[in-house]
């Protein structure tokens, strides 16, 4: 089982992570310093964006897998969460900016959030479970990626209440890439270790 959840956290990390490059450099008008991910669910590109989303939710999947044999009940509970946020997500499309907001637009941030804040205790909480299962050096990996992106969520969350409102693309990219950074870590240690 672990093994199969490393392949899986290993392609659903690359695919959510090419599609997010892509993404970055075809021509979307978006800013990423300021823009959130999201906003690329609402243009002419939005199926880069449902391929990225779909992508993490796999890698999700993924670490369900490799981590619940490794007595990681909690972060699996967490990566749970996770995977279905990202699964959801890109059918529950953001408001667009300056546009009213609506009902749709509220439950997005509630799976932007759900996803975010699962991912990032997730985590914190398989770092112990690595360490116990014999995994050190993986489980220093997990807490200092779970950092990053716990940075990462407190400069959105700074965003939505103070003038750092021009870093919030920043500030979430930098949770994108603890998570992705995670899953690509854990799923090649893993794999290489079992």
């Amino acid at each position: 089982m672990i093994g199969v959840g490393a392949v899986l956290l290993v392609a659903g990390a690359i695919v959510a992570l090419a599609s997010l490059a892509v993404l970055h450099v075809v021509p979307t008008g978006l800013r990423p310093w300021i823009d959130p991910v999201s906003q690329y669910g609402i243009t002419r590109f939005r199926a880069g964006y449902l391929v990225a989303a779909l992508g993490a939710a796999v890698a999700g999947v993924g670490g369900v897998l490799a981590l619940a044999p490794l007595g990681a009940a909690a972060a699996v509970v967490l990566l749970v969460v996770f995977a279905v946020a990202r699964a959801i997500i890109p059918f529950v499309p953001m408001d667009a900016p300056e546009a009213p907001r609506t009902r749709r637009g509220r439950a997005h941030n509630l799976l932007a959030i759900a996803a975010f804040a699962s991912v990032t205790a997730a985590g914190f909480l398989a770092g112990g479970a690595l360490h116990d299962a014999g995994y050190p050096n993986l489980a220093n990996l997990s807490t200092g990626c779970a950092i990053v992106m716990a940075i990462g969520s407190a400069g959105v969350i700074l965003g939505f209440f103070t003038p750092l409102r021009r870093v919030f693309g920043a500030s979430e990219r930098l949770i994108y890439l603890g998570f992705i950074a995670w899953f690509l870590m854990l799923g090649f240690g893993l794999f290489a270790a079992g």
